[in-house]
């Protein structure tokens, strides 16, 4: 399923050469140009998609903002793409100039799949020199990329040719777009910052729309499956069962409904769950092939969707079910007692002492999120905050024990995606 092994990055490399700025690819890959643009791809596409590289260059008006514009402008467009999410935004210093880093997930279905899905993951630097935009696009299958790979080591390559060999590129001059700053980051990186906010939940694409059942339907099904021996369901569950598809007239399980009793029984078995007034809960089962799940309906109180989508695609669904959304980076340690954190949580209110990131932190209302095993055990723990991101924290998630004092963490570096995906990789 997830193959997230370190890669060797190789040391023969190609460069690839637009007008003003170049970057460095694994050798063998195949390159082709068209205007205002130079593309590098894999002669390999084991999944249908071969991993590749986009080099768009155009002039801009410069100006201290126009970096953060073009990203924000950038963000929004995202709303354009069905599916898409943004997971990540960064601001780096690379070859002595700051760089935007977006990263992003998209749902796509090459014919080589057959209508299976396949989760991209698309990486987009851009970096302005001397009044010339660059902006180079990664994207491959997001089961072929690990952290700091070769395809992620082709964009810390990217950068300005010595100023004699640059030409003017062959396009019009690009608007800049108005931009909408971050203030509190803006004043704390001193430099300008927009605001990521802009970025909307994604639409739900999945490989084949879920079946909507009653929470109590549902519940039915998956206990008698856990059983191991399905006992014929009976009374009104059995009447929305059997119209789901999920079991026959005399309440035995259907050759559909053996399908997803059959992966709950051979999968991985997780559960993320958000601690509000009523505790919602995602649980999925997770085969190389396929997973299941079972989630709140988010359109209709009292149901569950049931439904499945490939592997490779999970992590599109959950970060999006979970509302991962990108956030500025933070440097923060936060102690609670486990009172104060049930007051932050349940009433927002702010009974502890912070400074600097923490503070920023603590003035935006949270949810605490829990990943567990089939088992019960917990691997990770988070609070989620709106606008700012996400804290990871260790803690009894019923928060029975006040007397032992509480750490919520975050620190510089990739946002919650990358821990939680790689948690839940490297115990499936």
């Amino acid at each position: 399923m997830f193959h997230w092994a370190l890669e060797q990055r190789e040391d023969v490399v190609m460069h690839l050469v637009g007008s003003a700025f170049s970057c460095e690819v694994p050798d063998g890959w195949q390159e082709a140009r068209q205007p205002g643009c130079v593309i590098a791809a894999s002669p390999d596409a084991p999944l249908g998609f071969a991993p590749n590289v986009v080099l768009r260059e155009s002039v801009i008006e410069e100006r201290p903002d126009a970096l953060a514009a073009i990203s924000q402008a950038n963000l929004r467009s995202t709303a354009e793409l069905p599916g898409a999410m943004v997971i990540q935004v960064e601001a780096l210093q690379q070859h002595g100039v700051e760089h935007r880093r977006i990263w992003m997930l998209t749902p796509v279905a090459p014919e080589e799949l057959h209508g299976n899905i396949l989760c991209l993951l698309s990486v987009q630097d851009l970096v302005i020199t001397d009044g010339v935009i660059a902006e180079l696009t990664l994207t491959l299958p997001l089961v072929e990329w690990s952290p700091e790979d070769q395809h992620q080591a082709i964009l810390d390559t990217l950068q300005a040719m010595p100023t004699a060999e640059r030409v003017p590129p062959p396009t019009t001059t690009s608007t800049i777009p108005d931009v909408t700053l971050d203030t509190w980051a803006t004043s704390r990186d001193g430099a300008p910052r927009e605001d990521l906010t802009v970025v909307t939940p994604p639409d739900l694409v999945l490989q084949a729309k879920p079946l909507v059942l009653s929470d109590e339907a549902a519940q039915r099904f998956f206990t008698h499956a856990e059983q191991r021996v399905f006992t014929p369901v009976t009374g009104k569950e059995k009447n929305e069962l059997l119209n789901a598809g999920l079991v026959e007239h005399d309440g035995a399980p259907s050759p559909a409904g053996f399908w997803y009793i059959d992966h709950l029984l051979s999968g991985k078995g997780w559960t993320i769950i958000v601690a509000t007034s009523q505790a919602q809960e995602f649980r999925f089962w997770i085969t190389d092939a396929t997973t299941i799940f079972v989630a709140p309906n988010p359109e209709q109180e009292g149901t569950s969707l049931l439904g499945y989508c490939p592997s490779n695609d999970l992590f599109r669904i959950l970060l999006a079910w979970v509302n991962a959304t990108p956030a500025w980076p933070m440097d923060m340690d936060l102690e609670l007692s486990g009172e104060q954190l049930r007051d932050k949580l349940e009433r927002d209110t702010v009974g502890f002492s912070s400074s600097g990131d923490a503070s920023e932190f603590a003035n935006h209302p949270w949810t605490l999120l829990s990943l567990r095993n089939s088992d019960g055990g917990t691997h990770l723990n988070w609070v989620r905050s709106q606008s700012r991101g996400e804290a990871t924290t260790w803690l009894d998630p019923s928060l029975h024990n006040t007397s032992d004092l509480i750490t919520i963490q975050r620190h510089s570096g990739a946002g919650l995606w990358l821990p939680l995906t790689a948690i839940i990789t490297e115990n499936s």
